[in-house]
Formats: structure tokens, C-alpha cells, sequence
């Protein structure tokens, strides 16, 4: 069966977003699947798109909750606050109007405030509570005269109201349907309910049989269909998402499964002895094959109805459903995924890397979200902490979220790095800021200066005004940075016309920043795409944000960004850096799956997802949904798509190409974002990488780009550290281009074999005692360090040096399968941002890809050599 996702769905009309009213979709071609997706602000095929009206839905669902009593107090507002219903709505519904995502968000609201009521304080409710509560719900929706008689519960007058702006205009019969499956749910709850209060532990199929009911997709899915005739047809496809979204679900609780509770991947545990991470994997893999029945039954259905436009529109419904609820799910702070303990293999084998890889599969086939997405969660970080701190407090509408974020920033106070505590001390006590706080922030300011070449010196403003920000830093009004001439990346334009605006209103010269960049600015906020936050980075968006609300107090753009930005926070109530690099790390992923056999299943999809956020100019965005294209991310997913199936990928390979040749330097340099830009090491090594599989076509700019990465080595064998604080990181990507490029016409082989020997000494030169290295010779050995020095030793090192390596690396994988390191990557440059699945990636590769490169090295031996 052909997987492959086209990269757009049928245009769903106004209630769509910006992104999708600039790239309107088209009818595709067999060989390029069944299906005609939506993309848009979430992502595709498994991180949904979200529509850019989710705010209007989130409001109104916490209003309707307080207004019938479904929230009790302060804290339940805030418990429902978080859970975003508004988002769900978003997701599973893109195309429905304003008034049709709140009435879904009301519904979602209500369908989970009922059943959290079943666990308060910790008990689980008996079948008796169970039905006090479902069986007069049950007679509301069948409509039976008097079923609020004895009854005073805020539910039953919630429904009452809810069932009445429900039921308006729908298709005959639809009524009974809903009433139908409702008592469905309520009688498998029930059902729950007997199993924890017997003790009684079901079998896998009764278990399966039961959640598809209690997980309630088949209710919210008939909301969505409320308007349509009855299709009984589709409840192979109802069924497959019912399971999809439930398992899902039950995959993000494997690691906090307690006592009486009763899940899919406990079930699986005792019914086939494994332990819970095995049993983990086991049932994301059960995940993938619904997802290949989804797509079996909706070829069925189309073949069967060939001439018939509306089948193909109701697959597409439910199919937006399906993956729009589980982005739902990665994204809300309601499941938030813990891993469980992975135990070595049973039938373990001498190789203690071959074990240390398979624990490691197993954590890593639960990070990829079901059809295809990467969306592991950035960590909290203090400058976007502080910031959002300082918006809360121009706008004083959220306390006890200022406390939070206060408490949050106080207990890293002691354990901060310089910069880190400038900021806290800044923005918690502002008194303490010393007037020479712009001179004590130079050291920073030169590592970004000379991290970022040019836009170093913008760095250097942004800096002044974030101190501004938090702390009353006074600014110099000589430093404000000019207005943006030519052609620059959407971040660099939102963070200077938010500098701009900072340096006018902090130095009471307004006029020196236009109106038009004031209404510039607000516009550029404005082109939202459905995300939690502008272009996924909550650093740019803040600064923006607090740059507005100094000249414009009570803008209409900053409420309801405040409302995205909150329910954007980590697990701890702090800030990120990013809410997503879901197509980067989906590309890095998939690439290090393909070597493994039992993660190869989970590359189909992740390719199409990939390939589907491909952009108009042939470029990829890091995240889904943001604007924003760039030639890391461009060659991460070229590189990915080549490996995976290079001819059905064969356009977008060619129109990636094309976009890396345009950002070519004369210099044989590639930048980060625009051409003309300062080239960059990594984006040089990777443009290598992507573009060496095209031959010829391309062979002047590769040896152009090889030549670059020759003469930008430094004399130590390093090269300049830009998006990474790693050597061996830069050192891994600039070797892995040298390599691929070794054939092509014009490298001077000579001079690259040269190159690769000072980076190999360099490594074996900095190699810890432990084996391991750190992010320099100076700093302690970390894991993700240490993988990214490995597949060039095993290359081109000595092999006690790669055996001495890979024993470090094997001795930091922790009981879950991971490999907990510091952050490696950078942004705003050079401020370190944590993604904990790059570690895991490059742990993988590291386990895996060396023992190719020995073999290869053995065989490309003489024979005497091998003897």
C-alpha cells in the first residue's frame, strides 16, 4: 500500500489559517498516494493542523465550564486552563467556524471534567459513584422528561445546555446516534469501574474492546459529523481512531501506571510477561498497524465509491480527527509522557552495545508521535522565563502564574551561570541591576558577536533591551540599531523591530522608530499560524510582546498570544526556548532509524510528514507551520529523503536542491537563512552532504562548499562552533562531509584527507580519561558529546580509542534507555536550548553506524591486512 502523504488537503475555506491561504493545495497524482491531507499549523500526517481561531474556542469553554458550575474554584479554572480544549477543537476541526470549534472545545471541556471527577483525591470511583453520576447524563441526551428530577449536579444542567446548541441543524437521525454511543461509554465505564473494584485484570482484547468506548472519540467524533447524514460505513474508521487516540494515550501514563489502575501497557505486560518498557513498545507498535488499517479501510471506501467526491471528503474528516486529536495530546500539559524502566532484552546476547541499542529503540519508538512527527518537548530556559514573567506583570491579569514563574526562576538562582543569574537578579530584583550592567554583559555579548557574525551586533541590542525589560537598564540612544534594509529571515525582522521600538520608548525619543514599524510590528504577530507561538520561538514572540505592549498597552495581538504562551510551558511551568523542531528532528530521527530494523517500520511515515513541509521556495522550516525555511533543516530533511526511497522523493529532492544552490555564497559558504548572509560551518558541511548525491548536477558548488570547510579549519583541527556549543559535533558534521564528497570532481582529496587526519587528532588529542569528551577540553564528558566523536573515530581512529568511547557512552544510558546530556544546541545564539531526544539520536547512531564503518575499513583492507 502506497503511505506516501501528499503535501496538501482541499482548501477548507476562511476558517483556515494564513499559512494555508498562502500555499493552496492541489489534486495529486496516484503515485503519490490516496490521500489529500491538510497541512498547517501543527504539522501533517500526525501533528494535525490547528486552526488560528483555537482562541475564541479556548475562551469560550472556560467560561461556559465557570458558568455552570463545572469548576469549583481558582484551581480547577487553572487545572482546565491548561488542558487547552480550545487547541483540541483547533486540531480535530481546522476548517469549522468560530462557533463550531466552541462548541467542540465545550464538549471536550465536559466530557473531561466528568470523568476527572471519577478520581478525586486519588480514589478510584466504584461502579455505584460511577452511575450516580453517567446515568442521568445519559437520560438528558435521550431526552427523557424530568432526568434532572432528584438531580441538582452541575453536569446535568451543563449538558442540558450544551445538548441544546448541539442538536441545532443536525442530520436526521444523528440525535439517536449520539445518545447511542454516549451510553456506550458510560455502560464501558461502568464496566472500568468493575474491573478496579473486583480487582479483576482483563485480557488484552477485552481490555481493547472496552477503551475504544471509555477513551469518548466516538462522541466527539459525531459532534464533528453532527451536520452530515449517517455513514455506517465509517465505523471501521471511527473504531481505528477510537484505538489510535486511547492507545496514544495509554503509551503516555506507561511510566506512571499504579496500583488498580488498569492500561494498555500493564495489560500487555502481564498478558505476554515482558516488562512495562517492552510492553511500551510493543503497543506503539499495535499504534502503527491501526494506523495502517486506517488507510487499508479508506481505500476500500474510495475504490468502492471511485466516482464519489463525499467519501472522499468523510475519510479526510475522520483522518483529520485522528491526527489532530494526537497532536492534541503531544502538545497538552494534561499528558505529559513519562517513560518507563527498560530492562535488558531477554534473550540478551554477549553484545552489551546491541543491548544498550535495543533499550534505547524502545524509548525512541514512543518519542514519534503516531504518523510520523518528532515532537519531543524543548525545556524551560531563564531568558524566556523572565520574559514572559515581565509581560505577565505589564499586564497583571495572571498572579498566581507570576508566582510560579517567580518561584521557578529563584530556585535556579543558585545553580546559574553568569548570564542566567544577571537575568534572574534583573528581573526579580530589579534594584540590585547595577547601571554598569551593559559593560558586565560584554563577555556574552562578544561570544554572540562572534558566534553570529553580523547579526552579533543586533545580539548585542536585543541583550540591552532584555535587561531593559526585566531589570530598567538604561539604554544609550546611540546603540539603537538601524531600521532592516534588504531582505532578512522573519526572526531577525520581529527581534529588531522589537529592539527598535524598546530603545524609542525606553529613551523617551518615540520618533525615532516610524509609526508604520510600530503597525509593522503588531502586523507581524499577527500572521499567526495556529501555533502556541509565533515561528515556534517564544524568545522572539516574548521580545515582540513586551515591545508592544510598551507603546501599545492593551494591544488586541497580546491577550490572546498570553493565552498560547502559557499553556506552551514545560512540565515545571517554565518557558522554552522553541514549542517545536518537529520537521528537523523528525528528519535527524529517521535518518538514524533507518539503521535500525525494528524503528525502519516508523520511516514511511516519518518521511512523509517530512516531505509534506517542504515550503513554496523548496526549502524546509524547522517546525510545522512557521514560515521560516532554512539550509540546516533543508539538508537534514534532503539527507533523510535520500536515504529513505530517493525516487518517490525524487521532486522534492530536486526543488531541495535547487534552494540550497540559491543560498550558495561566492565564497562556497551556505548561511543559516538568507543568501548573503555570513556562511556558516554546519550549514556548509550539511549543503555538502545533500547536495553530493546529485553528481554532477551539482558538483561545482559541492567542491566549491568542500573547499570552504578546508580553509575555514582552524590549526587544531577544529572548525568555528555557531549553532552548537560541541566540538566533536562540528567536527562530526565537517568529517561526514568530507567523506561523501571525497569522489567529487575538483576536491582536492589531498588536502581533505589532511583536514580529516588534524580533526581525528584533535579527538583523540582531547579524549578524556573516561574516555569521553565534553563540550571542549575543558568542560566534564556528556554523552551526546561523546556519540558525536565516536562514528569518526570508528572511521578514521585508532580503535582503542573508539572501544574506550563507546564503554563512556554505554555507562550514561539511565534504566529509562536514554541518554541524559547537556544541551548542544544554540539559539539565540550562543545560548544553549535542550531538546533531551538529540542525545538519544545521535546515542543511536553512535551504537549503530560505527560497527558499518569498521566493517567497511576491513574489507577496504588488503587481504594480508585482515589475516
Amino acid at each position: 500500500m502506497n503511505l506516501a502523504l501528499p503535501k496538501g488537503w482541499v482548501c477548507v475555506g476562511q476558517a483556515m489559517n494564513d499559512y494555508l491561504r498562502s500555499n493552496p493545495p492541489r489534486f495529486l497524482g496516484a503515485d503519490e498516494g490516496l490521500s489529500l491531507l491538510v497541512r498547517g499549523g501543527g504539522g501533517l500526517a500526525g501533528a494535525g493542523v490547528c486552526s488560528a481561531w483555537w482562541q475564541g474556542a479556548e475562551l469560550g469553554a472556560r467560561s461556559w465550564a465557570k458558568r455552570w458550575g463545572l469548576v469549583g474554584d481558582a484551581a480547577q479554572a487553572r487545572r482546565l486552563a491548561g488542558m487547552g480544549h480550545g487547541r483540541m477543537a483547533g486540531f480535530v476541526a481546522p476548517a469549522g467556524s468560530s462557533a463550531e470549534l466552541e462548541v467542540l472545545a465545550c464538549w471536550g471541556a465536559f466530557i473531561t471534567l466528568v470523568d476527572d471527577g471519577f478520581d478525586q483525591g486519588g480514589e478510584h470511583a466504584s461502579v455505584s459513584e460511577v452511575r450516580a453520576v453517567l446515568d442521568p447524563l445519559v437520560e438528558v441526551l435521550k431526552g427523557t422528561t424530568g432526568a434532572r428530577a432528584g438531580c441538582d449536579a452541575p453536569a446535568v444542567a451543563a449538558l442540558e445546555d450544551l445538548w441544546r446548541r448541539t442538536v441545532v441543524g443536525t442530520a436526521p437521525g444523528w440525535c439517536a446516534r449520539f445518545a447511542a454511543s454516549y451510553a456506550s461509554f458510560a455502560k464501558a465505564t461502568c464496566e472500568e469501574a468493575r474491573w478496579r473494584q473486583e480487582s479483576y485484570t482483563p485480557s488484552v482484547a477485552e481490555y481493547i474492546a472496552v477503551r475504544r468506548r471509555t477513551i469518548t472519540v466516538a462522541p466527539l467524533l459525531l459532534v464533528s459529523e453532527r451536520l452530515l447524514d449517517a455513514w455506517p460505513q465509517a465505523e471501521v474508521l471511527h473504531d481505528v481512531c477510537s484505538d489510535a487516540v486511547a492507545w496514544t494515550n495509554d503509551v503516555f501514563d506507561a511510566g506512571t501506571e499504579h496500583a488498580g489502575e488498569i492500561g494498555l501497557v500493564g495489560v500487555l505486560a502481564r498478558e505476554r510477561g515482558v516488562g512495562r518498557g517492552e510492553a511500551a513498545a510493543m503497543a506503539r507498535a499495535m499504534i502503527e498497524e491501526r494506523l495502517d488499517d486506517f488507510e487499508s479501510a479508506a481505500e476500500r471506501l474510495a475504490v468502492l465509491n471511485p466516482h464519489d467526491g463525499g467519501v472522499r471528503s468523510r475519510i479526510e474528516r475522520v483522518r483529520t480527527f485522528l491526527y489532530g486529536a494526537v497532536a492534541w495530546q503531544y502538545e497538552s500539559r494534561r499528558y505529559r509522557a513519562t517513560l518507563p524502566v527498560q530492562h535488558a532484552p531477554r534473550n540478551r546476547a554477549a553484545d552489551p552495545i546491541e543491548s544498550a541499542a535495543v533499550r534505547l529503540e524502545r524509548r525512541l519508538a514512543l518519542a514519534v508521535a503516531p504518523g510520523g512527527a518528532l515532537p519531543d518537548r524543548c525545556a524551560g530556559r531563564v531568558l524566556e522565563t523572565a520574559l514572559l514573567l515581565a509581560l505577565l506583570r505589564a499586564r497583571d491579569t495572571y498572579p498566581k502564574e507570576e508566582r510560579e514563574l517567580a518561584c521557578w526562576l529563584e530556585e535556579r538562582r543558585a545553580g546559574a551561570d553568569a548570564l542566567d543569574g544577571m537575568l534572574i537578579d534583573a528581573v526579580l530584583r530589579p534594584q540590585t541591576l547595577p547601571a554598569d550592567a551593559a559593560a558586565a554583559a560584554a563577555p556574552f555579548v562578544g561570544d554572540a558577536v562572534s558566534s553570529a557574525g553580523r547579526r552579533g551586533r543586533l545580539k548585542r541590542s536585543m541583550l540591552h533591551a532584555v535587561l531593559h525589560v526585566l531589570g530598567g537598564l538604561r539604554l544609550n540612544p546611540a546603540e539603537i540599531p538601524p531600521a532592516a534594509g534588504g531582505t532578512v529571515s522573519t526572526f531577525t525582522l520581529a527581534n529588531l523591530l522589537a529592539v527598535r521600538v524598546i530603545y524609542a520608548q525606553a529613551t523617551d525619543r518615540p520618533h525615532a522608530v516610524s509609526t508604520g514599524e510600530r503597525f509593522q510590528l503588531a502586523d507581524v504577530l499577527e500572521k499567526g499560524s495556529g501555533r502556541l507561538l509565533w515561528e515556534a520561538s517564544a524568545a522572539t514572540h516574548l521580545l515582540a510582546l513586551n515591545a508592544l505592549q510598551s507603546c501599545r498597552p492593551g494591544h488586541p495581538v497580546v491577550a490572546p498570544a498570553v493565552t498560547g504562551l502559557l499553556l506552551a510551558r514545560d512540565s515545571d511551568g517554565a518557558m522554552p526556548f522553541l514549542d517545536s523542531q518537529d520537521v528537523w528532528l523528525s528528519a535527524v530521527g529517521g535518518l538514524a532509524f533507518l539503521a535500525r530494523r525494528s524503528l525502519r517500520p516508523y520511516t514511511a511515515r516519518m518521511g512523509a510528514f517530512v516531505a509534506a513541509w517542504q515550503a513554496p521556495d523548496g526549502g524546509w522550516p524547522f517546525a510545522a507551520g512557521i514560515r521560516q525555511t532554512d539550509v540546516d533543516t533543508a539538508a537534514r530533511c534532503m539527507e533523510f529523503l535520500h536515504a529513505l526511497d530517493p525516487h518517490r522523493y525524487r521532486t522534492h529532492l530536486a526543488r531541495g536542491a535547487a534552494y540550497l544552490a540559491a543560498k550558495a555564497g561566492p565564497d562556497g559558504g551556505f548561511p543559516t537563512w538568507r543568501e548573503g548572509d555570513d556562511p556558516d560551518l554546519d550549514m556548509t558541511a550539511g549543503a555538502v552532504l545533500a547536495l553530493t548525491p546529485h553528481g554532477r548536477t551539482h558538483a561545482p558548488l559541492v567542491t566549491a562548499a568542500t573547499h570552504y570547510i578546508l580553509d575555514t579549519q582552524h590549526g587544531d583541527g577544529t572548525w568555528q562552533r555557531s549553532w552548537t556549543l560541541s566540538e566533536s559535533s562540528v567536527i562530526l558534521r565537517a568529517v561526514d562531509a568530507l567523506h561523501a564528497a571525497r569522489d567529487t570532481l575538483g576536491v582536492d582529496s589531498v588536502r581533505a584527507a589532511a583536514a580529516i587526519t588534524r580533526a581525528v587528532a584533535r579527538l583523540t588529542a582531547t579524549q578524556q580519561p573516561d574516555g569521553g569528551w565534553g563540550h571542549t577540553p575543558d568542560h566534564d564528558t556528556d554523552p551526546l558529546s561523546t556519540a558525536q566523536a565516536i562514528p569518526v573515530l570508528a572511521r578514521y581512529g585508532p580503535p582503542h580509542a573508539t572501544a574506550a568511547a563507546t564503554a563512556c557512552l554505554l555507562s550514561c544510558q539511565d534504566d529509562t534507555g536514554r541518554f541524559p546530556a547537556p544541551p548542544d544546541q544554540t539559539g539565540p545564539r550562543p545560548l544553549a536550548f535542550d531538546y533531551p531526544v538529540v542525545a538519544d539520536l545521535h546515542a543511536l547512531t553512535a551504537l549503530t553506524r560505527p560497527q558499518a564503518d569498521v566493517l567497511d575499513r576491513f574489507q577496504g583492507m588488503p587481504a594480508r591486512m585482515r589475516r
